[in-house]
């Protein structure tokens, strides 16, 4: 991709000079000035996936020299309000404090906590702690979970099953009759951890005196976390000041807190002084929240020509041991995307959450539309492979038409725009789709153990939604701030961590203004300026935060020139900004300093309205600035194309990425370096979902994957060259006509490899495999197939998700089983 749109001075991203010179700046190197040194906290966890916590013994850790405290989860949390979950009608949810009371549910619970004056002391005490447990027999299978006689997580709910949601639109029984053929599968989308390359992080720090506590986080929501401070603690959110540090990855996982960042913030407060939590490796695999972990039925009802009728979908969703911020929104997502980008008569679909004595599932990049498109995606090859039909036409043939926007699709969800046709048909003009489907046949003539293999995916993402409005609480604000020296100052409520948004919003200020970006200075990460937002999630921060920065410049630079017209007498519609003058067009002597006007303003406030207060944190903004907020009328729906091109080796059970193509419709591109980068990281993880991923329990609930030595990720130099290209559909959503991008890679990369490993595969007589793709399951299923042991039953559906009467909730449109 080329920047075509870009003023002078944006060829490279502002943020990456600290990042690679070692610039210190996360949470690890930060040390409050003028304070203590920061204390350390540790949390002692259960070994066992399910038992009963008897007693717990710090008497031995507390009297180590540099031990300050070891505290139990009862003693330190057992008073504040249990976690929030988003809700369901008829949900089961558990009351579940920071850190577990009673019971332990999952290995790596945290039961207890020590707090030392450095880390080296701290691990010498968790040592010491000494916890009675009475195992209990754990559950890790979801499916099993919800048989007869399976062990409760939670016996008073008497059963495992946590919600059991359904979502339908259209005549399914009209859908499913008129069609030709049924095709029926069942497909897994694995369990797998966030792994950013630095775990959770925090320091809090209670000043006595003023009264103030002061945060830095590694996360994507400050001003959401100073709030949940704020309510577990019982303090003023105006006494509560939140910095984000440098954040090395977040990916969904760092949206919100999962216990033990309130527990060093109550320790900081218990204790007046600094108190740092670091999260190890191993306690990132094992507690913070994991994902995906759902297990899909799917029934299509299709015609001769591969047109698609009706969709039937019943799916299992791990939900683990508790229900975190975002367990319940993730899968319920799901179901609202289910429609993608096809075009259906009938759709019937139903989940049920299920406990298991694992940790929680949460939000990891896609959150719940990477699973909504594997199923669709699957779906579609499989249609294509029992008819006979090029899969790349079974799609073309089911697409939304352009013309149909917006859209309202079967889920109740309106889509903005789209144009899915173009995007497939770009990338197989530049995948050279037909030369390849060529060389494919003259290969399976030649019969090799080298087997070559096209797979396609069409997905439909969900981005930048209005959200619900909080009274008094804006959803995203922004102020645009021009100085006496002539420079601009963006301030965001954005909660950054690496996306490119400094220099994002540089761009946008500095296009306003006319500007060289050396007069940009863009402020973000800290709740105490003038801003607000509600986090870093969802691909929103184009769309939303963008947008709104661009509101507040624009605000601001109509301020300029209405003094500016004063001052020199003209008529704002004579007047342009031009290296950082006003001057009257046709005039460029008659002009005035941007500097000069700010000083004018600043010296006279009434030349210009001003903003305020501002309803973020009740402060006025004054000068010559202007503070707007911002909340879409509705979601943007990003959309995309990917082929992948793979070699299978039958003697080894290895894939190698050939090729992969990715043409992605994120609306108006707003800076396309920023923009690909999104779309590689997006695939480097959706890829390695395909591949390497899983997150693994043995039936004890024992984490086998706890390392990276067994959890696999890829290395540099697995992770393939990508050929990028976009389809540009405005949005009419947002000032800017954006739609996000950054998830596009995690939701159509785990399908395309997939469909092209089967492909490669198919002449076998193989039609599934489920994530991830490792190279022994591929050759076993191999020699299966040549020695005539392959499984060829048609799919069946278990008992547990037989339809049972509905009722239908009008106030969440949803209908909830009884």
């Amino acid at each position: 991709m080329v920047n075509t749109h870009l003023p002078p001075g944006f060829e490279r991203r502002r943020e990456d000079y600290d990042l690679i010179t070692g610039v210190p700046g996360y949470v690890d190197d930060i040390a409050p000035q003028n304070r203590p040194a920061p204390l350390v906290m540790l949390a002692v966890r259960s070994p066992y996936a399910n038992a009963r916590i008897k007693a717990i013994h710090l008497e031995a850790a507390r009297v180590l020299p540099g031990v300050i405290a070891a505290l139990s989860a009862e003693e330190l949390v057992g008073r504040m309000k249990t976690m929030d979950t988003m809700s369901v009608p008829g949900l089961k949810k558990p009351d579940r404090w920071p850190l577990a009371i009673g019971q332990a549910r999952y290995v790596g619970d945290p039961v207890a906590v020590v707090v030392a004056e450095n880390r080296y002391i701290a691990q010498d005490a968790r040592d010491l702690v000494q916890v009675e447990y009475e195992p209990l027999l754990a559950i890790t299978d979801p499916e099993e979970a919800l048989r007869k006689e399976t062990p409760l997580v939670y016996p008073e709910f008497g059963t495992n099953q946590a919600f059991n949601h359904t979502s339908t639109g259209g005549d399914i029984q009209a859908a499913f009759g008129e069609a030709d053929r049924i095709i029926r599968l069942r497909v897994v989308n694995q369990r797998v951890a966030a792994s950013s390359i630095e775990p959770r992080a925090c320091m809090f720090d209670y000043d006595g005196d003023t009264g103030e506590m002061t945060g830095w986080l590694s996360s994507q929501s400050i001003f959401r976390q100073r709030d949940v401070i704020a309510g577990f603690l019982g303090l003023d959110r105006t006494r509560i000041k939140i910095r984000n540090a440098l954040v090395g990855g977040a990916f969904g996982a760092k949206n919100a807190f999962v216990g033990e960042e309130i527990a060093a913030a109550a320790l900081a407060y218990k204790f007046q002084r600094p108190v740092k939590w670091l999260e190890s490796r191993t306690e990132n695999l094992q507690a913070q929240t994991h994902a995906r972990g759902q297990i899909n039925y799917i029934e299509a009802a299709v015609k001769k020509d591969g047109t698609m009728t009706g969709l039937r979908v019943r799916s299992v969703v791990d939900l683990g041991s508790w229900l975190a911020s975002s367990t319940v929104l993730v899968p319920t997502g799901s179901l609202r995307m289910l429609n993608g980008p096809y075009h259906l008569k009938a759709l019937d679909s139903r989940i049920i959450g299920v406990f298991t004595n694992k940790v929680p599932t949460a939000a990891y990049r896609g959150a719940g539309r990477p699973e909504a498109a594997y199923i669709l995606e699957r779906t579609i090859e499989r249609v294509a492979l029992e008819l006979g039909l090029d899969p790349a036409e079974v799609r073309l043939r089911n697409f939304i038409p352009p013309e149909a926007f917006p859209y309202k699709a079967l889920t109740g969800i309106q889509y903005d725009s789209g144009n899915y046709g173009a995007a497939l048909e770009k990338g197989l003009e530049i995948a050279n789709y037909k030369e390849w489907r060529a060389r494919q046949q003259v290969m399976r003539q030649q019969q090799g153990t080298k087997l070559l293999g096209i797979g396609i995916s069409a997905y439909l993402e969900i981005s930048g939604g209005g959200g619900t409005p909080v009274p008094g609480q804006p959803q995203e604000a922004a102020t645009v701030r021009v100085r006496r020296d002539g420079t601009v100052l963006v301030q965001s409520g954005v909660s950054h961590n690496g996306q490119g948004h400094y220099s994002a919003f540089a761009q946008i200020a500095a296009r306003t203004f006319n500007l060289p970006g050396s007069k940009i200075e863009v402020q973000m990460n800290d709740t105490t300026l003038p801003v607000f937002g509600i986090g870093t999630f969802g691909s929103r921060t184009t769309p939303v935060a963008a947008s709104v920065v661009l509101l507040a410049a624009e605000a601001a630079r109509d301020k300029v020139l209405q003094v500016a017209a004063r001052q020199l007498e003209a008529s704002v519609d004579d007047l342009v900004i031009e290296e950082g003058r006003v001057v009257v067009r046709g005039v460029p002597t008659a002009g005035i300093e941007l500097g000069e006007i700010a000083r004018l303003v600043e010296e006279n406030p009434a030349l210009i309205e001003q903003d305020g207060p501002n309803p973020s944190n009740q402060a006025p903004v004054e000068g010559l600035a202007a503070w707007r907020d911002f909340l879409p009328s509705g979601a943007t729906f990003p959309s995309g194309a990917h082929l992948a091109l793979v070699e299978v080796d039958t003697d080894t059970g290895n894939v190698e990425i050939l090729n992969y193509i990715a043409v992605d419709d994120c609306g108006r591109v707003l800076n396309h370096s920023l923009a690909e980068a999104q779309v590689h990281g997006g695939l480097a993880q959706g890829i390695s979902q395909a591949l390497y991923e899983e997150i693994v329990y043995d039936t004890s609930g024992q984490l086998i994957t706890g390392t990276l030595m067994d959890y696999a990720l890829p290395t540099a130099e697995r992770v393939p060259t990508f050929v990028t290209d976009v389809v540009e559909t405005p949005s009419p959503m947002n000032p800017l006509g954006a739609k996000g991008v950054a998830e596009g890679g995690c939701t159509g990369g785990p399908p395309a490899i997939v469909n092209a490993v089967l492909d490669a595969l198919s002449p076998l007589g193989i039609k599934s495999i489920d994530m991830p793709l490792r190279p022994e399951k591929i050759w076993l299923m191999v020699q299966d197939a040549l020695a005539g042991r392959l499984d060829h039953s048609e799919t069946i559906l278990p008992e547990f998700l037989a339809d049972e009467p509905v009722v239908k909730d009008e106030a969440e449109k949803t209908y909830v089983f009884e």
